[in-house]
């Protein structure tokens, strides 16, 4: 669903179903909630050059290379 929501920011109505069979309604909404919330901390964080924390690994350092 995350990978999902990232590329299109919306969820096709199967992966919706199969998501919604093992998650109840609050539990859906937590998830849509939290990948949201991570996305406007990320811009924030971003555009204000927040420095990282000394030693905090980069999600760089552990993407699988595109190709």
């Amino acid at each position: 669903m995350v990978d999902e929501l990232h590329r299109s920011s919306d969820i096709g109505d199967d992966l919706w179903q199969a998501a919604a069979d093992l998650f109840d309604q609050a539990q859906l909404l937590d998830l849509l909630l939290l990948c949201g919330w991570y996305h406007a901390i990320s811009f924030v964080a971003r555009a204000t050059r927040v420095a990282a924390e000394p030693g905090a690994p980069r999600f760089a350092d552990f993407a699988a290379p595109r190709g």
